[in-house]
């Protein structure tokens, strides 16, 4: 009735081993290939897809999980809970539903998935079904949709049904949502957001003593400070119980994980010749908030901060307005578009997503005797709890989506330059086909096309246009 997920295991060979491959009689370009290959693996080190060392306690096992890949219906049942994940073909699909914002809805006619939930043995629970979202489609349906049975709070009755479904594109997005059966007899789900890659949020128990974990990063960070390559999101520990998802990072039981985490990834980001420092600075100063250590950790970023102009990113005073305020730029002056130092930056942002307090703030900036700072917020609170929304499919506003900035303003002309970079290097072994005149340029191309994105096949193409008979011979 359903299918086991099951994780992909890609493994990377060492470009040394290849070198069987190549004429022994071309030194120079054995020579280049093995430089290239080991250029392209620190590349992709840096952007993060090979593993790193970092503390990451064990995943723990769904009780229960299914996905639809081609299929149109998945069920699974466990202790008591039935949960059933259908795709139909509506003609009206102007409904409210899971994963929308509120004043938008599908086209119709739509292909929609449905969850339906219900407890055969508690006649006292209403079985419920939620439009989840289209899927399936080209234009807006979503895809790698997945749900697994959790027992997120140990004081409930019935196990919490845990779904995700991936949005696509560039650094994106897995949406996730809870359903829970509340003591009413009705259903209700919780929204966790769009979290980046897709899958799950990872389930884990921390400590050992028993309580399940959501372990998240908070993706706020991303693109503030640096590159999604360059930046470095902080840890974000939260618990599930009766419809309440609550933020237990600075709870001290998890002060050694915390502090495991920042050591490996003090020491991946050194070994990698601290690549775009601020992305980084900005993770270490927000975890070592958490530790109860921001005046540390304000120190140490002070000594390896860059300058906002050398790194090309930042955060204006427009960015750290209320969205009601800037609306969309539009209310904000060309003086408060201009990039903010670091430092200043880093201090009212960190103070919007309550890492720090206003007098924190204050006490920072009056070390440096800086000026050209926003104004704090006039107070600060911890972090809400996020509540489960009613029974109704309607989605839920969490605290990511209140408290995480706007987008931040970057520079054009580093983008383009990058960009153009990395479609160069991209397309390099058809560069060198052609240049070379080999005797088949088109398998050379269709393989660096194809699959060049897969590094391996990229290095493959590579030594293909440098090892083939040239024409010209």
């Amino acid at each position: 009735m359903f299918e086991s997920v099951t994780g992909d295991i890609s493994e990377l060979s060492d470009c040394g081993d290849k070198q069987t491959l190549y004429d022994t009689k071309q030194k120079r370009p054995t020579a280049l290939i093995v430089r290239l290959c080991a250029n392209a693996l620190v590349s992709v080190a840096l952007a993060g897809t090979l593993p790193c060392a970092e503390a990451k306690p064990g995943t723990l096992p769904p009780l229960a999980h299914a996905e639809l890949e081609k299929g149109s219906h998945a069920t699974l049942s466990t202790r008591g809970v039935v949960a059933a994940l259908d795709v139909r073909h509506n003609p009206k699909c102007n409904v409210p539903i899971v994963w929308a914002d509120m004043d938008s809805s599908p086209t119709s006619p739509c292909s929609m998935a449905f969850l339906t939930l219900r407890t055969p043995e508690d006649t006292r629970a209403h079985a419920s079904s939620f439009p989840l979202t289209p899927y399936g489609t080209e234009d807006d349906g979503m895809a790698q949709l997945r749900m697994s049975f959790r027992q997120l709070d140990a004081s409930a009755p019935f196990p919490q049904v845990m779904v995700s479904a991936y949005t696509g594109g560039a650094h994106c997005c897995s949406l996730t949502s809870i359903f829970d059966l509340r003591s009413n007899g009705q259903w209700q789900h919780l929204e966790l957001g769009a979290m980046d890659g897709d899958g799950e949020p990872q389930v884990v128990d921390i400590v050992g003593n028993g309580q399940q974990e959501i372990l998240t990063v908070d993706q706020s960070f991303l693109y503030a400070f640096a590159s999604h390559a360059g930046s470095e999101a902080p840890v974000v520990i939260s618990r599930y119980h009766d419809g309440v998802l609550e933020n237990v990072t600075r709870d001290p039981v998890y002060r050694d994980y915390l502090t495991k985490d920042l050591a490996d990834r003090r020491r991946n980001w050194v070994r990698s010749g601290r690549f775009e420092p601020n992305g980084f600075l900005a993770y270490e100063v927000a975890t070592m908030a958490n530790l109860g250590k921001f005046s540390e950790g304000w120190r140490d970023m002070l000594a390896h901060a860059q300058s906002t102009k050398e790194s090309g990113f930042g955060l204006s005073l427009c960015d750290l307005k209320p969205a009601a305020e800037k609306q969309n730029g539009h209310g904000c002056s060309a003086k408060e578009k201009e990039l903010l130092p670091f430092p200043d930056a880093l201090s009212a942002f960190l103070v919007q997503t309550g890492y720090i307090t206003p007098e924190q703030a204050a006490s920072v900036r009056g070390d440096q005797g800086s000026t050209n700072v926003p104004p704090p917020p006039t107070a600060s609170a911890p972090p809400k709890p996020v509540s489960s929304s009613s029974a109704v499919a309607q989605p839920t506003t969490t605290d990511s989506d209140t408290t995480a900035p706007a987008k931040p303003i970057k520079s054009p002309a580093l983008l383009s330059v990058l960009a153009g970079l990395g479609l160069v290097l991209y397309l390099l072994p058809i560069l060198i086909a052609y240049r070379r005149d080999t005797v088949d340029q088109r398998k050379i191309a269709m393989v660096t096309i194809l699959l060049g994105w897969t590094i391996i096949g990229w290095v493959a193409a590579l030594v293909m246009a440098l090892t083939q008979q040239s024409r010209k011979a």
